[in-house]
Protein backbone atom coordinates (compact mmCIF):
# COMPACT_ATOMS: atom_id res chain seq x y z
CA UNK A 1 0.00 0.00 0.00
CA UNK A 2 1.77 3.71 -1.04
CA UNK A 3 1.24 6.36 1.07
CA UNK A 4 -1.35 8.91 0.10
CA UNK A 5 0.59 11.66 -1.68
CA UNK A 6 0.90 13.85 -5.14
CA UNK A 7 3.76 13.92 -7.31
CA UNK A 8 6.54 15.71 -5.81
CA UNK A 9 4.75 15.68 -1.76
CA UNK A 10 5.80 14.37 1.15
CA UNK A 11 3.73 11.29 2.59
CA UNK A 12 1.39 12.40 5.71
CA UNK A 13 2.00 10.00 8.66
CA UNK A 14 -0.18 8.34 11.48
CA UNK A 15 0.91 9.42 15.01
CA UNK A 16 0.70 6.84 17.76
CA UNK A 17 -0.06 9.04 21.16
CA UNK A 18 3.45 7.54 22.89
CA UNK A 19 5.31 10.34 20.99
CA UNK A 20 3.55 12.92 22.71
CA UNK A 21 1.60 16.31 21.42
CA UNK A 22 4.27 18.06 21.79
CA UNK A 23 6.70 16.32 19.17
CA UNK A 24 3.84 16.14 17.01
CA UNK A 25 3.25 20.11 17.33
CA UNK A 26 7.30 20.73 16.96
CA UNK A 27 7.20 18.54 13.54
CA UNK A 28 4.69 20.53 12.14
CA UNK A 29 5.99 23.22 12.82
CA UNK A 30 8.87 22.19 10.49
CA UNK A 31 6.52 21.25 7.61
CA UNK A 32 5.76 17.58 8.47
CA UNK A 33 1.62 17.04 7.50
CA UNK A 34 0.92 14.85 10.46
CA UNK A 35 -2.45 12.88 11.70
CA UNK A 36 -2.63 12.44 15.35
CA UNK A 37 -4.47 8.96 16.57
CA UNK A 38 -6.35 11.56 19.03
CA UNK A 39 -7.88 13.55 16.34
CA UNK A 40 -9.02 9.72 14.81
CA UNK A 41 -10.62 8.19 18.67
CA UNK A 42 -12.21 9.67 21.51
CA UNK A 43 -10.15 10.04 25.04
CA UNK A 44 -6.97 10.22 23.73
CA UNK A 45 -7.35 6.45 22.00
CA UNK A 46 -7.08 5.40 25.72
CA UNK A 47 -8.62 2.70 24.66
CA UNK A 48 -7.77 1.65 21.45
CA UNK A 49 -5.61 -1.24 20.94
CA UNK A 50 -2.97 -1.31 18.99
CA UNK A 51 -3.69 -3.26 16.03
CA UNK A 52 -6.77 -1.11 15.38
CA UNK A 53 -5.06 2.15 15.53
CA UNK A 54 -2.03 0.21 12.87
CA UNK A 55 -4.83 -0.97 10.52
CA UNK A 56 -6.66 2.49 10.72
CA UNK A 57 -3.51 4.28 9.03
CA UNK A 58 -2.65 1.60 6.92
CA UNK A 59 -6.21 1.56 5.37
CA UNK A 60 -5.88 5.55 4.75
CA UNK A 61 -2.55 4.69 3.17
CA UNK A 62 -0.51 6.62 6.18
CA UNK A 63 2.77 5.18 7.34
CA UNK A 64 3.36 5.38 11.36
CA UNK A 65 5.16 6.71 13.61
CA UNK A 66 5.53 5.53 17.60
CA UNK A 67 8.30 4.75 20.01
CA UNK A 68 6.50 1.48 21.29
CA UNK A 69 8.87 -1.34 20.19
CA UNK A 70 7.75 -3.95 21.91
CA UNK A 71 5.00 -3.65 18.23
CA UNK A 72 7.55 -5.83 16.68
CA UNK A 73 7.29 -8.46 18.97
CA UNK A 74 3.48 -9.33 18.85
CA UNK A 75 2.75 -10.79 16.18
CA UNK A 76 -1.03 -9.31 16.10
CA UNK A 77 0.40 -5.84 16.31
CA UNK A 78 2.94 -7.13 13.46
CA UNK A 79 -0.75 -9.08 11.20
CA UNK A 80 -1.97 -5.02 11.29
CA UNK A 81 0.74 -3.56 9.15
CA UNK A 82 -1.03 -3.87 5.85
CA UNK A 83 1.58 -4.94 2.75
CA UNK A 84 3.39 -2.43 1.52
CA UNK A 85 2.71 -0.07 4.55
CA UNK A 86 5.44 1.24 6.71
CA UNK A 87 5.61 1.57 10.65
CA UNK A 88 8.45 3.84 11.65
CA UNK A 89 9.97 3.72 15.75
CA UNK A 90 12.02 5.31 17.28
CA UNK A 91 14.55 2.74 18.49
CA UNK A 92 15.29 4.32 21.78
CA UNK A 93 11.77 5.24 23.70
CA UNK A 94 13.59 7.65 26.48
CA UNK A 95 14.52 10.54 24.54
CA UNK A 96 13.63 14.05 25.22
CA UNK A 97 10.97 15.75 22.68
CA UNK A 98 13.81 17.80 21.22
CA UNK A 99 16.22 14.33 20.68
CA UNK A 100 12.89 12.67 19.29
CA UNK A 101 12.39 15.83 16.84
CA UNK A 102 16.01 15.96 15.97
CA UNK A 103 16.03 12.13 15.38
CA UNK A 104 12.94 11.91 13.02
CA UNK A 105 13.97 15.47 10.91
CA UNK A 106 17.38 13.45 9.81
CA UNK A 107 15.36 10.35 9.09
CA UNK A 108 12.50 12.12 7.44
CA UNK A 109 14.82 11.80 3.53
CA UNK A 110 15.21 8.14 4.19
CA UNK A 111 11.66 7.45 5.82
CA UNK A 112 9.96 8.93 2.70
CA UNK A 113 12.32 7.08 0.38
CA UNK A 114 11.79 3.62 2.36
CA UNK A 115 7.48 4.52 2.05
CA UNK A 116 7.98 4.84 -1.65
CA UNK A 117 10.32 2.42 -2.18
CA UNK A 118 11.25 0.15 0.75
CA UNK A 119 8.71 -2.25 0.33
CA UNK A 120 6.63 -1.27 3.84
CA UNK A 121 7.51 -3.63 7.21
CA UNK A 122 8.55 -2.18 10.74
CA UNK A 123 11.71 -0.13 10.68
CA UNK A 124 13.76 1.58 12.99
CA UNK A 125 14.72 5.18 13.20
CA UNK A 126 17.86 5.78 15.01
CA UNK A 127 18.89 9.13 16.71
CA UNK A 128 21.81 9.61 14.11
CA UNK A 129 18.49 9.46 11.18
CA UNK A 130 19.75 6.27 10.12
CA UNK A 131 16.89 3.84 9.84
CA UNK A 132 16.97 -0.13 9.47
CA UNK A 133 14.14 -2.22 8.38
CA UNK A 134 13.91 -4.74 11.36
CA UNK A 135 10.57 -6.89 10.20
CA UNK A 136 9.63 -8.75 7.90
Amino acid sequence: MSSKTSAGLRPDYFVDRSLGRLTAEQLRADGWRLHLIADHYPDDAENISDPEWIAEGCRQGWPLLTKDKAIRYRADELAAIAPGASLFCLSRADLLVADMVAALQAARSRMDRAVTHGGGGFWHVYKDGQIKKMWP
